[in-house]
């Protein structure tokens, strides 16, 4: 088991999250890995009441995130685990985190941000970043819902 679903979503938490690829995927547990939120009791107790009880949810900064994982702690759940950025994804990676699939649903609209899907809005340093992972073997689709067409990152850069 362990992740079912890696996730790269600006909102972490939401809707299409916990309803959606909830529904769909029956995780265990919703594990947000963000450091400001693991640090911020308010933030953290924000985003845990969104869980709804049928899920279990947990927050971690990227080093307790990182050794949890290294650790095997979350082999005998399903996860859905969500982060906010790529830097995230990135920082991960180079703690020696093997993500082999990310799924990315929301990086939204700000200035700087070129359009690829509507769901999906990336500035220079996001396309250098997963241009970087992808070379090292990690593989990004978009799907705002299990039940939208999975795009690769790939043919859409």
């Amino acid at each position: 088991m362990g992740i079912v679903l890696f996730r790269l979503d600006e909102r972490l938490i939401h809707g299409q999250v916990v309803v959606a690829w909830g529904e769909y995927l029956k995780p265990d547990r919703i594990v947000i890995f963000n450091n400001q939120i693991a640090s911020s009791p308010w933030e953290r107790e924000l985003y845990m009441c969104c869980v709804p009880p049928e899920f279990q949810a947990s927050v971690y900064n990227l080093e307790e995130a990182s050794q949890k994982l290294s650790n095997g702690v979350f082999d005998q759940e399903k996860i859905i685990a969500l982060v906010d950025n790529p830097a995230d994804i990135l920082q991960l990676h180079k703690k020696g985190i093997r993500i082999p699939e990310v799924n990315l649903g929301g990086m939204h609209y700000s200035q700087g941000r070129e359009q690829i899907l509507p769901y999906l809005y990336l500035a220079n340093e996001d396309k250098d970043i997963f241009r970087k992972l992808m070379q090292q073997g990690v593989r990004f689709f978009c799907q705002d819902v299990p039940t939208a067409d999975k795009k690769d990152l790939k043919e859409l850069l």
